[in-house]
């Protein structure tokens, strides 16, 4: 950690998408990339994608001792088919311990409990298993993935991961509003509130549960851009996108994990505060940390960074998720307003479509909790959209203001907090800034 203190942890490790992830980009990956043997993104150790043949000795030789945290984040389109397998390779610095584990996607509504990854409703895999998750990407949002068996201490430890679902309305080339309204058509992700006068809508039949209904104040919005959710109007819209997951360690229950003694469950408390598995300095660093193994070659780890980089007068959509299980955590921005536009994997409107989103300058989170929010860099916009007064370029600060939460325990420096850089441009997909001050 950042004073020195070594921490033990068990957690999830890339075995596909591995060049990504080290690049810090999701492991995701389409069919084609998955089974392309010898690619440098495909499946670790696949030998015939047509039966589906496997070398285990690849896979074990980077299974093991190769977690990190967060985990490998899953970024999906909504309406894909998703495929995870979870292999099972054991814990080398523990082998007196035979812990099962699963994956379970928090908050995300799943076809059948048999995939939901809580052992008493489906499967747990043992050490040398491996078991097929299948998905089908519900209502965009930002979820997140973790482990079920014994939840208070796999999450402590580390088996925690990002995910999330862009929404169909990316793939709009027309009007966004009307191609919200097609999307009604579709039963799977269909929304029907009780409406006198949307087309589409079961006037007798009324979901109280629909979670995106048709904006009221819509207007001609034209498709072509990225937005967080299907809001018909732009309202979500942005630039450039970050997965920022806030954890937190207790170097107690960590060390007796490491020492074989029993661990204090209620005695847990958190002195390490992580943004994307890091402390402040080194949430800013870019690319993966870089350590060095036993045998000396190098070894990466906690590959992503979680320095915000914004285009001039553009917008950064921030998903933040929280898997800390001791600790409310708080997040402010300075400078920049923070514009919440969706909570825990939902759009803020009510049932009439009314906006309830809002701008604060902070945001509270706990365990198991997820924010939408955007950072624009624009204090005045035009109303086409454009924007008339961008924030002067520069740095700013993404931080907690619980000053106990800016430490690495017995070092008082680091703990929550990043930095937000205005740039001349970014490229959002490797989220590198050219211009930045």
């Amino acid at each position: 950690m950042g004073d020195g203190t070594q921490t033990y942890l068990f957690g999830f490790g890339p075995l596909s998408g591995v060049q990504d992830i080290q690049n810090g980009l999701p492991g995701t990956e389409i069919v084609a990339t998955f089974n392309a043997v010898g690619g440098a993104n495909g499946a670790v150790g696949l030998v015939n994608p047509a039966t589906g043949a496997v070398d285990v000795a690849p896979i074990m030789n980077l299974g093991v001792m190769n977690a990190n945290m967060p985990a490998p984040t899953m970024a999906i389109e909504e309406d894909d088919e998703f495929f995870l397998t979870l292999t099972n390779v054991g814990m080398i610095m523990r082998p007196d311990l035979f812990e099962q584990h699963t994956v379970h996607f928090h908050g995300y509504p799943n076809a059948s409990s048999f995939y939901d990854g809580v052992p008493d409703a489906s499967v747990a895999i043992n050490i040398g298993g491996s078991f097929t998750y299948y998905y089908l990407a519900p209502d965009a949002g930002t979820y997140f993935w973790h482990c079920h068996v014994t939840p208070p201490e796999h999450l402590q430890m580390g088996m925690v991961g990002q995910l999330y679902v862009r929404p169909r309305q990316n793939r709009v080339s027309g009007s966004l509003y009307d191609g919200l309204v097609a999307q009604q058509a579709d039963r799977r992700t269909a929304c029907y509130p009780h409406s006198t006068t949307t087309p589409f809508y079961d006037q007798t039949n009324p979901d109280i549960l629909c979670s995106s209904p048709l904006p009221s104040n819509h207007g001609a919005v034209t498709g072509g851009g990225t937005y967080a959710y299907n809001d018909g109007d732009a309202s979500t819209a942005y630039d450039v996108e970050y997965p920022i997951q806030i954890h937190g360690f207790d170097p107690n229950f960590h060390f007796v994990g490491m020492t074989f003694n029993p661990e204090g469950f209620v005695d847990m408390k958190d002195k390490y505060f992580l943004l994307n598995g890091r402390s402040y300095p080194d949430t800013i660093k870019p690319g993966p940390q870089l350590t060095q193994s036993a045998d000396g070659a190098s070894h990466f780890s906690q590959p992503l960074p979680t320095i915000i980089s914004i285009p001039t007068g553009g917008k950064a959509l921030l998903r933040i998720s929280d898997l800390d299980v001791t600790e409310f955590q708080t997040l402010a921005s300075l400078g920049i307003p923070m514009h919440v536009v969706g909570i825990n994997a939902r759009l803020l409107r009510d049932l009439a479509g009314n906006d309830l989103t809002y701008y604060t300058n902070s945001i509270t989170v706990g365990g198991g909790e997820s924010v939408d929010v955007i950072l624009d860099a624009c204090a005045a916009r035009a109303t086409g959209g454009s924007c008339t007064t961008p924030i002067p370029s520069g740095t700013y600060y993404l931080y907690t203001p619980n000053l106990d939460h800016l430490s690495n325990d017995a070092e008082n420096f680091g703990g929550l907090m990043t930095e937000v850089h205005i740039c001349t441009s970014v490229d959002p997909l490797t989220k590198v800034g050219v211009g930045c001050k």
